[in-house]
């Protein structure tokens, strides 16, 4: 069977490479495409790939079709295909889908076709559209009750594959650490250029963190790369949720697995919290997520793993996940209003949380 075509962009998705993605996934009636229309979905969310919603038109006799799909290529911006390519984030995220999705404790879109071209890195992924969910936003936060959901499935998740030996034969997941040459080697230049962007949105004091971090980038990675690890999503923010509503899935699911890694779980609890509330609600609501993080992954059967552990791993987290922000966000345009707010919420945040955790102090050890 002839490998089907990864397309550059939308003028190579045809309505015959759309009815062979659909028909390699099982889907009947895939014959049926005629035509599509797109949309450009998710822009100022703070996702970095092209993602458009195709409705298919479809021909008298087609059935099974879904009626939209979501399309993710790769970043049209060169430099930030070039980070991605450097680090194989599109790779592993295809991969995921087809190794890994499904099951129970942490759901995520049904992937009808994922390609990878081995000459050139480009990716493609044709996925379930959800459009029926609510998706989470990282500007406006979340209730209690929703953060709760979404940790305490991530946890089991992560129970899952909580220093599982499957872990060693997953090749293309690379552990924390293996990141440490590249971001070191962009962390400076793109320090430089998030400061610019950011602007008098950066506060003062979390310019001294940056500022500070440069000879410690591998450090953090190598502690957060320590056993016990597990499956981390790599950035397990609100925007990357899609929540429960009455006509949608009765479960969060999860998009936007390209930052996958092995590492210490504590690391998306840290990136979804500090972007889910502002700094008073985070500190009214922290430690009980923690402990509802801890206590998922005790009844579970995971053991050897205290709470007090978890807490300073959750410290170290919050400083790796500002390291993250650095480096992507250096490569990031935040045109927009909304693109602007979520930028200057997030910095504020991590400002606050920083140092009410005095996460700093770990460093010195």
């Amino acid at each position: 069977m002839t490998e089907l075509l990864v397309p550059r962009d939308l003028t190579e998705v045809t309505p015959n490479w759309l009815a062979e993605a659909l028909r390699g996934a099982g889907a009947s009636g895939a014959a049926g495409v005629t035509g599509y229309t797109v949309e450009a979905v998710a822009e100022g969310t703070g996702f970095m790939s092209q993602l458009y919603r195709l409705r298919l038109d479809r021909d008298a006799v087609a059935t099974g079709l879904p009626r939209t799909v979501i399309l993710k290529l790769p970043s049209g911006d060169p430099l930030m295909r070039s980070f991605f390519h450097r680090l194989g984030q599109n790779r592993r995220e295809v991969m995921f889908y087809q190794r890994l999705a499904g099951g129970e404790r942490l759901h995520v879109p049904r992937c009808f076709h994922g390609g990878i071209d081995p000459a050139n890195g480009n990716t493609v992924l044709l996925l379930e559209d959800i459009a029926e969910a609510r998706q989470g936003d990282s500007v406006a936060g979340c209730t209690l009750a929703e953060a709760e959901a979404a940790i305490a499935r991530l946890a089991a998740f992560q129970a899952a594959w909580w220093d599982s030996p499957g872990l060693d034969g997953l090749d293309w997941l690379p552990v924390k650490a293996a990141e440490s040459d590249i971001y070191e080697d962009l962390y400076a230049g793109a320090w430089e250029s998030f400061l610019g962007k950011a602007g008098d949105g950066m506060p003062l004091r979390l310019r001294a963190v940056g500022d500070g971090l440069r000879g410690s980038v591998t450090d953090i990675k190598v502690s957060l790369s320590r056993a016990p690890v597990t499956i981390v999503h790599g950035d397990y923010r609100l925007d990357n949720c899609f929540f429960p509503t009455a006509a949608g899935p009765s479960l969060p699911v999860v998009f936007d697995w390209e930052f996958c890694v092995r590492a210490r779980g504590t690391y998306d609890v840290a990136t979804f919290i500090s972007e889910a509330f502002p700094p008073q609600r985070r500190r009214e609501v922290e430690r009980g997520l923690l402990h509802l993080y801890h206590a998922t992954l005790k009844e579970a059967g995971i053991q050897g793993y205290s709470l007090d552990e978890c807490v300073e791993d959750y410290r170290l987290s919050m400083l790796e996940v500002f390291v993250f922000w650095i480096v992507t966000g250096g490569y990031c345009a935040y045109d927009g209003e909304r693109a602007t707010a979520y930028l200057h919420n997030s910095l504020a945040r991590f400002d606050a949380a920083i140092a009410d955790l005095a996460c700093t102090e770990l460093l010195a050890r």
